[in-house]
């Protein structure tokens, strides 16, 4: 890990097409995301890079969801994500770590403003990135 480029966007959800959409909106504001459809798949994806920003359906298929909240609470807490949840019934999402879990959005998403959102949340993570380096600070947990 700690790579040292754009903060990127991690996508973990089970609907193809709002991987995609949400993929391409980023993409229009030059925020780069990879898109995974398992929690397999974010787990593999977590072990690999490092992300500003981790959007997660409630119901990702093959596991469950904690698991991935897990493997970020294990993260040292500079390396954190901002963790954006996406639910039907938000009451769904409460047993989940709420030390990782920011945001709760309710499915259906408005696009735009939940791209709004994470570039938000994006911008705010380059900004404490650069400051770092700039201070010659090192990332402690």
């Amino acid at each position: 890990m700690g790579t040292t480029h754009a903060p990127r966007v991690l996508i973990a959800d089970s609907d193809s097409r709002l991987r995609q959409l949400l993929f391409n909106a980023l993409l229009a504001v030059d925020v780069f995301s990879d898109c995974v459809g398992t929690v397999p798949d974010a787990m593999a994806k977590l072990s690999e890079e490092t992300y500003a920003v981790v959007v997660l359906d409630i119901v990702l298929p093959g596991g469950n969801p904690e698991e991935v909240v897990a493997r970020i609470a294990e993260l040292p807490r500079a390396e954190r994500p901002v963790v954006l949840v996406m639910a039907v019934n938000a009451l769904s999402a409460r047993s989940l770590d709420v030390e990782i879990v920011q945001i709760v959005l309710r499915k259906p998403i408005a696009v735009r403003q939940t791209v709004e959102l994470i570039h938000s949340c994006v911008q705010g993570a380059s900004t404490r990135s650069a400051s770092a380096e700039d201070n010659g600070d090192h990332a402690t947990s």
